[in-house]
């Protein structure tokens, strides 16, 4: 078992393989924003490139999960000391240690491959998360579990081909500071749309079944 960041950061950060079922209660919430420039809907400021500040109430762990999500899924992440400036933000102080160590590795090797010596190169490229659908595993005010299904895109217009990893990833925030905290996150990948029809108990059949128990996210303005 690993810790993962972003919604499976492409080249794997470190995934969890597992089946995550609970019963869920939670209502509708506006998608995190993906621009940079504004802080996400919810959020009252932005530290390190990191929206904080959501309130605490089931939609406000919901949009604090999916946000802190996209702001692992995302070159600036490869910068030098960026990934621990924005774990350190948004993790607990018992938890950041972990979860530095467990993405460092893999951090470091999505900077020193193709994609890394694209954006150094000037290469046009693209790196980003989006939260597609939610659930609330459990809600309290002092802790939430946030279960989401969504999907990191990354590649370059040179050696690095666009592609999308689906993944469902389960959160766990405690309230701290006055501020959603992430105390535990995991990861597995899946389930992944395909175009064509899907064989008898293939993925797609399980995707269609968390569709049923998942709530989805606002579209942003």
């Amino acid at each position: 078992m690993r810790v993962v960041i972003g919604l499976l950061v492409a080249l794997a950060l470190g995934l969890m393989a597992g089946r995550l079922s609970a019963s869920a209660s939670s209502e509708p919430v506006r998608a995190p924003v993906l621009r940079a420039a504004a802080p996400a809907p919810g959020a009252s400021r932005e530290v390190a490139g990191v929206p904080l500040g959501f309130p605490r109430s089931r939609a406000g762990a919901a949009l604090a999960a999916g946000s802190y999500q996209q702001a692992f899924a995302d070159k600036a992440i490869l910068r030098p000391g960026e990934l621990r400036r924005r774990i350190e933000v948004v993790a607990t102080p018992g938890f950041a240690a972990a979860m530095l160590e467990a993405n460092e590795p893999g951090d470091s090797r999505l900077a020193a491959g193709p994609f890394g010596q694209g954006l150094r190169a000037g290469v046009e490229s693209a790196f980003f998360g989006v939260p597609v659908a939610y659930r609330l595993l459990s809600y309290t005010a002092r802790k939430a579990v946030v279960e989401t299904w969504g999907f990191s895109l990354i590649g370059n217009v040179a050696a690095l081909e666009p592609t999308a990893y689906f993944g469902l990833a389960r959160t766990v925030l405690v309230w701290e500071g006055g501020d959603w905290k992430i105390a535990d996150t995991r990861a597995s990948f899946g389930p992944t749309p395909r175009l064509g029809s899907p064989r008898r108990g293939g993925e797609a059949l399980g995707l269609v079944e968390l569709a049923e128990e998942l709530r989805p996210y606002g579209i942003a303005p």
